[in-house]
């Protein structure tokens, strides 16, 4: 894999106090996070988080109970979609020939869309998943058990977001190498990107996420960078030495970031100035996925489970 660090002379630069160096973002835990399960039940390879605009949050997980609600105290209220989610062989497309994994639920990336319409992607099955605030399945995009690249097929299809507009964003991003638009409906629009490393280029695009002028931010993890690009797609700029952006989530002009094997979680401008990184020995393992809601609160996907965290610095 093509991980960068950053040069050996912008640490020497911080080093010899030329350069200040970011402020430390304070997380603290809130008590009640991992969340309890319903007797029996098992969390196992927590993916992603969501919160709605009720302050319930959702979990995307991997054992027989793929897709969780609880409200924000951590109580679990429902699950959703349990006929619909259904178990699948995962295949690790970084190998060649691919090598199939275990039979299990493979669900990845979460998103709650304005409505509280909550969306989840499905890299086994490689599609796109739409459900009602009630649970009910109201779309999807991408055809179950097929891969491919065209407007009916992903192939392993990583993170979705959903812009004021309706109009739905998907990271096609494990065994492809774009961004996909579609319609509210489901009607596909356009999609953008092949492999590669120059601008507007991808290896993993793994997350998406919008600002409020909907420009669409893609977190292009193998090549350590995000990319930013307008709402239809064209380029207007990149972030580079950002090693490792698994997860972004944007609240009030600001993005959070997972920065997945750093263990870390990282606080930056719209201009991709790092604000400030949070990531004390033991203090996060790999936050996968990751959502702010609107009182000062940060939701990681982590270590196999979900952890709640109070944001301390703004």
């Amino acid at each position: 894999m093509n991980r960068r660090i950053p040069s050996l002379a912008v640490v020497a630069l911080f080093a010899l106090g030329f350069m200040p160096r970011p402020a430390e973002l304070l997380l603290e835990p809130v008590p009640g996070w991992p969340p309890r399960l319903p007797s029996g039940w098992k969390m196992s390879g927590a993916s992603w988080v969501a919160a709605d605009h009720r302050g319930r949050v959702y979990l995307a997980q991997r054992d027989g109970h793929p897709l969780l609600r609880f409200d924000e105290n951590g109580k679990f209220l429902a699950e959703v979609g349990a006929q619909e989610l259904q178990p699948s062989v995962y295949y690790d497309l970084r190998k060649t020939p691919p090598v199939p994994m275990q039979r299990r639920w493979w669900v990845h990336g979460l998103h709650i869309d304005p409505w509280d319409n909550v969306w989840v992607t499905d890299v086994g099955r490689h599609t796109v998943m739409k459900f009602s605030p009630e649970g009910k399945l109201l779309l999807t995009l991408g055809t179950p058990d097929k891969s491919g690249e065209s407007d009916r097929l992903f192939n392993q299809p990583t993170n979705v977001w959903v812009a004021p507009s309706g109009q739905v964003y998907v990271t096609d991003g494990y065994g492809n190498s774009r961004v996909a638009k579609f319609a509210s409906d489901g009607t596909f629009i356009k999609s953008w990107g092949k492999p590669g490393t120059g601008p507007g280029e991808f290896h993993t695009p793994h997350a998406v996420t919008l600002d409020a002028k909907g420009n669409v931010y893609v977190t292009d993890r193998e090549n350590n960078r995000i990319q930013v690009f307008d709402p239809d797609g064209r380029f207007l700029t990149l972030w580079p030495d950002l090693h490792s952006v698994d997860a972004i989530f944007i609240r009030n002009g600001v993005m959070y970031a997972g920065a997945g094997l750093d263990n870390k979680i990282l606080k930056l401008d719209l201009s991709g100035k790092l604000l400030g990184s949070w990531g004390p020995p033991g203090g996060i393992q790999y936050p996968h996925g990751l959502c702010a809601d609107t009182k000062g609160n940060l939701y990681v996907a982590e270590g196999g489970h979900a952890t709640k965290f109070r944001i301390r610095s703004q």
